[in-house]
């Protein structure tokens, strides 16, 4: 089978086998597979961290697990999400990151492990939480990134003239930043008819869908910026014609803490 055609088929797979968890599954059931998810994911990155001994890297993953645990049992007891903020906060330090990173400086294992819980942990909490308040954020949330990341594609390949980030991903473009924005634009504005957001919190709510857009940038340009300092091109092999696990949730897991707090912090949803 060819690249295009595994990839197109891997893409049509993932599709259907993330909407029907989404649409069809108990939050329990989907917070399962949510955490394989977020395991394999864990896994990929103790590669990107250098890590070659089994019992170094089943040890990450329980390390991950205990405090995905624990975030969990917090907000199911009182309704805590300092996790997902903790995710926002993270997130905003890589952007400053992104600024300023240039190739050639020192790997620090236990750094990169850090930045592997942050951008897991909170995101699984967000997307959990997301699934027991309604599916259809969750699934708003994946049509926001997807729309994002595919504008940018095509408006970049037909306009892009300007390198985002050549030191970090030399294929984005400026170009193909501002399409994915207005397609994301257009699909906040969908989305607040579609939510039934009051009228005055229109704006806003466009406003955190752009955030949300560009922080999905950040997360597929931080993942690959690990990749580029760990010297490989995919996170893993798992899925045809994409990578890993890690090249697929990228955007999503730096968005979702993003889009959580932003609609807590708006008013638009309550928990």
């Amino acid at each position: 089978m060819s690249g295009l055609k595994a990839r197109i088929l891997t893409a049509i797979v993932l599709a259907v086998v993330v909407f029907s968890a989404i649409l069809l599954a108990p939050t329990a059931v989907f917070g399962l597979l949510l955490l394989a998810a977020l395991l394999t994911g864990a896994w990929e990155w103790t590669r990107l961290m250098g890590m070659t001994r089994p019992v170094a890297r089943v040890a990450y993953l329980v390390l991950l697990l205990l405090i995905s645990l624990g975030a969990v049992a917090l907000w199911v007891r009182d309704g805590t999400l300092w996790p997902v903020v903790a995710g926002v906060i993270w997130w905003a330090m890589v952007l400053v990151l992104l600024a300023i990173y240039r190739p050639g400086g020192h790997r620090h294992r236990a750094l990169i492990g850090s930045a592997g819980l942050l951008t897991l942990v909170p995101a699984g909490l967000a997307l959990l939480v997301f699934h027991d308040l309604n599916p259809a954020w969750l699934v708003f949330l994946v049509l926001l990134t997807s729309a994002a990341d595919s504008a940018a594609y095509f408006t970049g390949k037909r306009f892009g003239r300007n390198k985002l980030a050549p030191h970090i991903s030399p294929g984005k473009t400026r170009e193909g930043l501002i399409g994915g924005l207005v397609a994301t634009g257009l699909l906040g504005l969908a989305g607040a008819w579609w939510f039934d957001v009051h009228m005055g919190l229109w704006f806003y709510f466009v406003a955190l869908c752009l955030v949300t857009a560009l922080v999905s940038v950040a997360g597929d340009l931080f993942e690959s910026l690990v990749k580029r300092e760990a010297g490989v091109k995919d996170s893993g092999t798992l899925l045809p014609g994409h990578g890993g696990v890690l090249d697929r949730i990228d955007s999503i897991t730096a968005a979702a803490p993003v889009f959580m707090m932003g609609l807590v912090w708006g008013g638009i949803v309550a928990l």
